[in-house]
């Protein structure tokens, strides 16, 4: 009589038992060595097997094994891809590279290493094996390299065949029956020693079910019908059971299953099972569904992860819809027992929707990659001070959140560790952090202890109530002020006063509504974000005297360097005041000319015959403005006047152009260059006005309209209208709401759409 034994918990108890025996004790990096096992922190008691097989799985049993980051086995790359069993154990891959040595274990705040060499056996290795689909009851043939050494085959789910169950074992081949508690899936040779070396085949064996041509539909049957299936591999079944559970007598005729239906049947999916107990769908009684569904794995999962959903009546499903995935997604493989589906970009925790083709749903919870083991260095850490976020699983953070409000974006992520500015406008203190993962999902972490900045820093800002306009000075209250070295506004330095602790900064004129002051000390810099009343207007004296002109004189004093035209705007104006110096009624004249040669300057006439009042106004096109910055300046000439004054004025326009590229929309297609992080919504104050510069597609008064949508699946911005109707003159404005703008802060940004236009320019103000 062949035995076949089914491994269970019993295993790990008795190999904790056996342990010490024949695995080695390792010290930390300090080594202070503690013998006891579990003693709490992270602490490594025993590691095997060794010698082990390269290709198999190593392990390592202690304390705070969870914590561990990464393995180091000599010969190879460190090894992040750790199966973590519980917080007591982990195990890794032995790579094929592996060289004899010692293995370090690497912690957040510090590393492992055996006090033994880690050694391997010969290379044991599976090369083939044949048939890849098998009943049970038929033999298996496995080929490969040192089979002799093998003691067990442990067939899915954890069906044990011992050596001397073997049909043949030679060192290249082992003949084995597969039993018929075997299951489809890898298959695992193994020695068979205390702490066993395990080598899984790279492919799945599949091993036959019973099953059927059509599965039945009894809705109409009643209790005490008989009813027969027609299939293949019948003689697999052992048991039929009903949705209920309850086991009923059938027989198996070659190619015909019949039983009777009892008097206690329930909707549902009755089904066959053979001895290794996967149950096969074989009729329904009511509307068919999914049942007794879960996902494998269904934890620590991520976009592009091929997870697998098994149940009964697994070939009804049509389509899944992930949580916060809009779209649904086909599986690539479906057969009666399981689907096979990759996970989508977006994927959050929560409930895997399965539709069938009857309309039913049936839901599958999953939990998806988290970080995990955070810790923090420095810890205290200081504001505007670096810090290192280390722990597992980080690479899919996007943002770190403190304080529940203020963010860091994260360029660049990796598995392992993080490094940031903090920013320096958190309070010092106990501080919540939070992680915001690319799916959109988000993680607590532990609290981090904030420390007061070691640079020059603001203790008291400009209250609200404080009106600061462009152009004058505002007052600040600092600490370390020993430490000031300059301070900049909107990236450009400017003058300041320092009194003790009491910082006036100059505000230039040329300041925004949103504006930036940084504190730039010797060890650091800290910014802060200031409301600013700018200045739309500026007008500027820039010669002023009594010249005399004569006939055809020549003023140059703005001229070769005596004054800065590339500080002067497009569409400025300058005015000269002057006064004739003929009879009233007689010829006089000015000429403005640049200072290569006294030429013409290009887009003004040659001179200007008696102005009116003696005020000539001249606006300064680019063309003009070219002109007089590439041939050195302003000459003034002309007949019979008095020069008193020239002025320049110009106003500051206080849009801001956030995208300019001549984009065409048609068909409702969309500009994304706003969202997904092309655009930081957070800097948006309400009140503020967003306009979209739009030249129509559409002949005349046709109709043609734009839509304003968030990120996130292109979904309606809350208090925004769907969409506008052919806006006036091209021109649409929208005046943002603190509701409008949390939206597109939390959904990712603005979208874009419509149709019948060309999109010039968005500005906001």
């Amino acid at each position: 009589m062949k035995t076949f034994n089914k491994l269970s918990a019993v295993l790990m108890t008795c190999l904790m038992v056996v342990l010490s025996g024949f695995v080695f004790t390792a010290c930390n990096d300090d080594n202070d060595v503690d013998t006891n096992q579990f003693t709490g922190g992270v602490k490594l008691n025993v590691f095997g097997p060794s010698p082990v097989a390269r290709g198999g799985e190593l392990r390592f049993i202690g304390s705070g094994m969870n914590q561990i980051q990464g393995v180091t086995i000599p010969g190879c790359d460190e090894i992040v891809d750790i199966k973590v069993v519980s917080p007591e154990e982990i195990r890794v891959t032995v790579p094929q590279t592996a060289q004899p040595g010692l293995v370090t274990l690497r912690h957040a705040n510090g590393t492992i290493t055996t006090k033994t060499i880690l050694s391997y056996t010969e290379p044991i290795s599976i090369e083939d094996f044949s048939p890849k689909t098998i009943k049970a009851g038929q033999e298996l043939t496995i080929s490969g390299e040192y089979l002799n050494l093998i003691n067990e085959v442990i067939f899915a789910e954890d069906v044990v065949v011992p050596a001397k169950e073997f049909v043949s074992q030679s060192r290249s081949e082992i003949k084995v029956i597969v039993p018929v508690e075997a299951q489809t899936g890898k298959f695992i040779i193994s020695d068979g020693a205390e702490i066993p070396n395990w080598i899984y085949s790279d492919e799945e064996l599949n091993v036959v079910l019973p099953s059927v041509e059509n599965v039945l539909d009894l809705t109409d049957a009643k209790p005490g019908d008989e009813i027969t299936v027609t299939g293949e591999n019948l003689d697999l079944v052992v048991k039929v059971v009903m949705p209920n559970e309850d086991e009923i007598d059938f027989t198996v005729d070659g190619d015909k299953l019949t039983f009777t239906l009892p008097e206690n049947a329930s909707d549902g999916a009755i089904s066959m099972v053979p001895a290794s107990g996967v149950k096969v769908a074989i009729a329904t009684i009511g509307v068919a569904v999914p049942e007794e569904c879960v996902a494998d794995p269904a934890t620590g999962i991520w976009a592009g992860d091929v997870i697998k959903i098994k149940g009964l009546n697994m070939e009804l499903v049509t389509d899944v819809i992930f949580p916060n995935v809009a779209d649904a997604v086909a599986p690539t493989s479906k057969t009666a027992t399981e689907i096979t589906i990759t996970v989508p970009t977006g994927t959050q925790s929560g409930d895997i929707v399965l539709n069938t083709g009857s309309g039913a749903t049936v839901t599958v919870p999953i939990e998806t990659l988290k970080p995990e083991n955070i810790v923090y260095n420095p810890s205290p850490a200081a504001l505007a001070g670096n810090l290192t976020i280390s722990g597992k699983n980080l690479q899919n953070v996007v943002k770190i959140i403190f304080a529940e409000e203020t963010v860091v974006e994260i360029e660049n992520p990796n598995a392992t560790d993080l490094t940031i500015v903090v920013p320096a406008t958190l309070p010092a203190g106990d501080t919540t952090v939070a992680f915001e993962l690319s799916n959109g999902e988000t993680v607590s972490g532990p609290n981090v202890e904030l420390t007061a900045p070691e640079c020059a820093y603001a203790t008291v800002l400009p209250g609200d109530d404080v009106e600061i306009r462009a152009g004058e000075t505002a007052v600040f209250t600092v600490a370390n002020e020993d430490k000031l070295t300059a301070v900049k506004v909107n990236g450009q330095n400017v003058q300041y006063i320092l009194n003790g602790t009491t910082l006036i900064v100059q505000i230039p004129a040329s300041a925004g509504a949103n504006s930036t002051v940084t504190l730039v000390s010797s060890n650091g810099e800290i910014s802060y974000n200031l409301a600013v009343i700018p200045m739309t207007h500026v007008g500027m004296t820039i010669w002023e005297g009594i010249w005399d002109c004569g006939e055809w004189g020549g003023n140059q004093d703005l001229a070769w360097g005596g004054y800065d035209w590339t500080q002067v705007p497009e569409g400025a104006k300058m005015t000269l005041y002057m006064t004739p110096t003929v009879a009233d009624g007689e010829f006089w004249c000015v000429s403005l000319r640049h200072g290569d040669g006294w030429g013409n300057i290009p887009g003004l006439p040659g001179q200007y015959d008696t102005p009116e009042n003696g005020i000539l106004e001249v606006t300064l096109t680019r063309e003009i403005l070219d002109d007089l910055i590439a041939n050195n300046g302003l000459v003034v000439t002309g007949y019979k006047f008095v020069l008193n004054k020239i002025t320049i004025e110009w106003e500051i326009s206080l849009e801001t152009v956030i995208l300019q590229n001549d984009w065409e929309c048609a068909g409702w297609n969309g500009n994304q260059d706003l969202a997904w992080g092309g655009y930081d919504w957070s800097t948006v104050k309400a009140g503020q006005i967003l306009r979209f510069y739009m030249t129509p597609t559409v002949p005349g008064t046709e109709w043609w309209c734009v839509s304003l949508r968030h990120g996130d699946g292109w979904g309606n911005i809350p208090g925004l209208p769907g969409q506008y109707e052919t806006p006036e003159n091209g021109l649409l404005e929208v005046v943002l709401t603190q509701e409008v703008i949390d939206d597109l802060v939390a959904k990712n940004g603005l979208v874009i759409t419509g149709d019948g236009f060309i999109l010039n320019k968005v500005t906001i103000e």
